[in-house]
This record gives structure tokens, sequence and C-alpha cells, in this order.
């Protein structure tokens, strides 16, 4: 039960803010709403305001904002066919934009709610590992590893998971001036992974500062699902690595009952990974609304409504058929644990 309970509240907010993106700017650029749903399927609850039909429906598994004009042609002039291309890019990119907005204000939550939190900054030194050797020194701010710019711990946590026992050119902030350090890190059995033997320091984060790690949580866990997606798509990982409703459902409810802090941080990869997801060029996604709308922009003509319509409807079937072989993969393993 708490894992059914936590995966509607987490999804459901995840499909709100989504949602809530293209209705707020589609209000704001004057299109007209003709309904906000939350949730598919059967309709559970239900109220018209003004012009628009409010909808909460029993499978939560997505939502939609049906516009005028949105997939066919209309004379209204509050049509979204009729809006000018800036302004139906923005009311298609503003679902992603809000799931971007959501995993930045849970990573603020995260670190709201820490007593401390680790910084690129050396801490103690472990006797006889890469960093003491090399002649790190406690206090030292680590700025870069190699080309790679470092802002919050886990940047360097990130940087050596794939770099493993490469030499590294490490730069530090020491009284204020820039020092050049050389080393290699070195494996851990215990660990299971490369270490530079530090311990991070570790401070209390004022307003400001929860502001800026938020900011480079989000920024690293968007740049790691966007090569995860490039590893899919490249066949780097294959489809068995994908998993789909059954297993999200499963990991959140894993999350809940191991504590608070991981449920919200599988509610921030998640917001951040469906936003990523919805700006793919992938028909029936909004990235690929989106292509069609700048490709009509340099044409300086639309395209056909129908050969557009079936292009989505296409990619629509993929996406379902890419749902089935995900859930497949979950089962499997399900049957397999």
């Amino acid at each position: 039960m708490t894992t059914v309970i936590s995966a509607i509240i987490i999804l459901g907010v995840l499909i709100l803010f989504h949602e809530l993106g293209h209705f707020s700017v589609a209000k704001l650029v004057d299109v007209k709403v003709h309904e906000f749903s939350i949730g598919m399927g059967p309709q559970l609850f239900k109220f018209v305001k003004g012009e628009t039909l409010y909808s909460l429906r029993a499978l939560p598994i997505g939502g939609y904002v049906k516009l005028e004009g949105e997939d066919q042609d209309s004379n209204d002039a509050r049509a979204f066919s009729n809006k000018p291309v800036w302004a139906r890019i923005a009311v298609l990119a503003a679902g992603a934009i809000m799931n971007f907005i959501l995993g930045f204000l849970i990573f603020v939550i995260l670190l709201a709610i820490e007593p401390a939190v680790p910084q690129p900054v050396v801490g103690e030194l472990m006797e006889g590992m890469p960093a003491q050797e090399a002649g790190l020194l406690q206090g030292d701010r680590i700025v870069q590893l190699n080309e790679y710019k470092v802002n919050i711990q886990k940047d360097v946590s990130y940087f050596l998971s794939k770099n493993n026992d490469r030499p590294i050119d490490m730069i530090v902030l020491r009284d204020g001036q820039k020092v050049n350090v050389k080393l290699t890190p070195q494996f851990n059995e215990k660990y299971n992974r490369y270490m530079l033997g530090y311990t991070a320091k570790t401070v209390k984060m004022n307003f400001f500062g929860l502001m800026r790690t938020a900011y480079y949580e989000t920024a690293l866990m968007t740049k790691m699902i966007i090569l995860s997606f490039g590893e899919l798509f490249t066949g780097k990982d294959g489809l068995a690595q994908v998993s789909g409703p059954v297993g999200i459902v499963g990991a959140i409810g894993g999350a809940a009952k191991a504590g608070i802090s991981p449920l919200l941080f599988l509610a921030a990869l998640i917001s951040i990974n469906l936003g990523i997801f919805n700006l793919l060029p992938i028909p029936a996604l909004d990235g690929s609304r989106i292509m069609f709308v700048v490709i009509e922009g340099i044409r300086r003509k639309p395209i056909n409504p129908e050969k557009e319509g079936l292009v989505h409807m296409i990619g629509l079937g993929m996406l379902l058929l890419l749902m089935v072989i995900a859930t497949f993969n979950d089962i499997s393993r399900i049957l397999g644990q």
C-alpha cells in the first residue's frame, strides 16, 4: 500500500507540474484551453471554471491540456494554430521547463533538510593515499579536474566514476591562489571505487548556497541523464536496460521505505528525466511538436496538419511499443528476483 500511495503522489505531482506549465503559458499568450486533465482514462472528478473543464482521471500515467486548434485548423483568433511561432514554442516547451524547475526545487528541499552539505574542499587526508602523497592540504578547494570544471562535491565523484585510474591534472584554490597538482586515483576494494583519499569538508548552507548548489545538482543530473539517453540510442546500453511504469512504481516504493530523502531524490531524477525525454524530437512528444513549429517558421507556411498528425500517430505507436518492452523488462526483473 505504501508503494501505491507513494507512486500516485509522486507521479501526480510530476504530471501536475508538467501540465501546469503548458496551461499557464497557454493562458499567458491567450490560447483558449478546453480542458486541463491530470491522469488518463475515466473521469473521477471534474468541474468547469470559465471556458475550461478541469478533470481528475483514474490512471496516473499522464495528463493533457486540450487547446483550441492544437491538432486541427480553427478560425478562432485564440486558437493555438493561429498564434505566432514564438508563442506556440513557449506553450509546448513550458511543460518540460516546469519539470526542470520542480527538480531544482526538490534539490533545494533536500539540501535544506541536511545538517551539512559536502563541499569540493579537502577535509581530512587519508594516510598513504594519492591526495596526501600529491601534497594536497586541508582547506584546498578543488576547482578543476583535467578539463572538467568542479562546482560541487558530486562533480568530483562523477568525474572519478568516469576517469577510473587515469592520471589527473588538478587545480585547487589555496589561500586565494590557483595551485596545480598531479595525482592518480587509487582503487579501494572496501568501497569498490577509485578514490583520491580525502574526506570532503561539510558546511551548513545559507540561502544563496542552497540556490547555487541546487542549480549545479540539477545541471549535473541533467548531464548524466542526457549521456544515458545517448548511450541508449547509440546502442551502448540495450533496450534490456529500459525500465517502464512497473519499474518506476517499484523504485518509488523502495525509496519511500528508505526514507524521505531517497524518495525526494528519486522524484527529482524522474522529473528531470521527464523534462529531457519530452524535449527529444520524437514524434508525439513536445520536442517533435516544437520541431514542426520551428520548420513552419523557417518555411513561413504551415505543414499539412494531416501529415503532421500521421507522424505523431506513428510516434505514439512507437512509444507504446517501447512501454510494452519496458514493462516486459520490469516483470522479467521481478520474476528473476
